[in-house]
């Protein structure tokens, strides 16, 4: 805004500063706050401590996403506008667990009818006339 003085010559008014945390209490009528809009996108206003929703919407993103860039160094911003980083970087894959073996016990005996169990021993000992011979022999004694 351009202001005649007293001489005739021309003179700005001194920029009004306005903090970003008021903004959104003020109790005023609309009007009066879209003429005050106007004066900060014409630069006639100062508006200092933004706040990360103020800017959120400006942008167009999240406030999430906002926090999220505040906690990058300069030059990870950086890397980020040139499109060498993303805002985010991606979890380290997990290794997978091993899958734990189970303990398989060993098979146990399988239970023989007594016949079976008779049928077996001949075959082992070489058959009828061999498990004959030894019981003659007597060798074996007999339980009662």
């Amino acid at each position: 805004m351009f202001y005649r003085t007293h001489d005739g010559g021309m003179a700005t008014a001194p920029r009004r500063t306005v903090d970003a945390h008021s903004l959104l209490h003020l109790k005023l009528p609309k009007s009066i706050r879209s003429v005050d809009a106007a004066d900060l996108v014409d630069g006639f206003t100062i508006l200092q401590n933004q706040t990360l929703r103020l800017a959120a919407a400006a942008y167009g993103v999240s406030i999430g996403s906002v926090a999220r860039a505040r906690r990058l160094t300069p030059e990870q911003r950086q890397a980020v506008r040139q499109g060498r980083r993303p805002l985010v970087l991606p979890r380290a894959p997990v290794p997978p667990k091993p899958v734990p073996v189970p303990n398989i016990p060993a098979p146990s005996p399988v239970a023989m009818d007594v016949r079976q169990r008779l049928i077996a021993i001949v075959n082992e000992i070489g058959g009828i006339d061999a498990a004959l011979d030894v019981l003659a022999a007597g060798s074996i004694e007999l339980a009662a």
